[in-house]
């Protein structure tokens, strides 16, 4: 079954907000948490803001930057950890 387009804009945004919250709860702004990361601030502003479809690296790359494992950051990510990528 293919996934709406709100379906998907609401999967945006809550991720967006939990990178927030959690970036917020870190003592960083974006610029801090786009350069350990790795990414552009502009990037991060549009992730935390809904706009941006993000993929596991980019994930994988904030989780790291905030110094936890991308599950804390969505729990249905945990068990994409776990595959091994040749």
């Amino acid at each position: 079954m293919k996934q709406s387009d709100e379906w998907k804009k609401e999967q945006r945004e809550r991720l967006g907000l939990r990178i927030r919250s959690l970036r917020e709860a870190a003592g960083m702004n974006q610029v801090q948490l786009a350069e350990l990361a790795g990414i552009q601030s502009s990037h991060i502003s549009r992730i935390e803001a809904g706009k941006y479809a993000v993929t596991f690296e980019t994930v994988q790359a904030i989780a790291e930057a905030l110094g936890m494992t991308v599950d804390i950051i969505d729990p249905r990510l945990a068990n994409l950890t776990k595959l091994k990528v040749l």
